[in-house]
């Protein structure tokens, strides 16, 4: 009875030990498995980190040797018929891998106390003044070229500034004497003699330029036969 029972404890032990071997070897299949996979995956990182480049972007923009906002104001303290041409030159600096395309608009205008607002220009936060001319970019550089005895010109130097190059945008303000519209040009100049007597410490004339500036796309369309 006795070597009976130890023949039973015998395989039951056996029957034991070979499920215990068969679930270890599975165990380690399973581990080998995951840390095969987990050396690929620090291998490939590894890999990309070393090879991988990416080309730094970076514009500046610069007034009279100082940084300015995409969003600069240019301010015309006195106009008048015949006044001295007012020129700024905003220096554009492209410092990064990249060549940058350049473009702007205008955002807004004050002439003496008329406020007008390009609605296609404004971003989430800006307000509109009261009383202000909703109108868009384009319009108000038309406005600015032809409605009045004064003219606004902006010139860049380039539609495109290479990476590691410097660029330019030249704003220039001028009001002809006798520009050959007397009533225009007689209006106008009353205006700006009230808006002085009512207003000594206001600037006459106020724009908000905007700078657009992208990345240049390299690659150019395809074209059709």
């Amino acid at each position: 009875m006795l070597r009976k029972r130890k023949k039973k404890l015998s395989r039951k032990q056996k029957r034991i030990k070979k499920r215990v071997t068969i679930r270890t070897l599975f165990l380690l299949s399973i581990t080998l498995i995951f840390n095969t996979y987990a050396w690929f995956l620090y291998v490939t990182t590894v890999s990309s980190s070393i090879t991988a480049h990416v080309e730094a972007w970076h514009v500046q923009f610069k007034v009279d040797n100082q940084i300015v906002e995409r969003d600069f104001p240019v301010i015309i303290e006195h106009a008048y018929p015949g006044m001295t041409t007012v020129t700024k030159t905003v220096q554009i600096l492209n410092d990064g891998e990249k060549d940058a395309d350049i473009d702007y608009a205008i955002k807004s205008v004050r002439i003496f106390n008329t406020v007008y607002i390009a609605t296609d220009q404004m971003e989430t936060g800006d307000t509109i003044p009261q009383g202000a001319t909703q109108t868009t970019s384009a319009t108000l550089v038309s406005m600015l070229q032809n409605d009045f005895p004064f003219t606004l010109t902006i010139t860049p130097s380039s539609n495109m500034v290479e990476a590691d190059d410097v660029g330019s945008l030249v704003i220039s303000f001028a009001w002809v004497y006798e520009s050959g519209n007397d009533a225009t040009d007689t209006g106008y100049g009353t205006s700006a003699y009230t808006f002085y007597q009512s207003n000594p410490n206001t600037d006459a004339i106020e724009l908000i330029i905007k700078l657009i500036v992208k990345q240049h796309n390299e690659l150019q369309p395809a074209t059709t036969s």
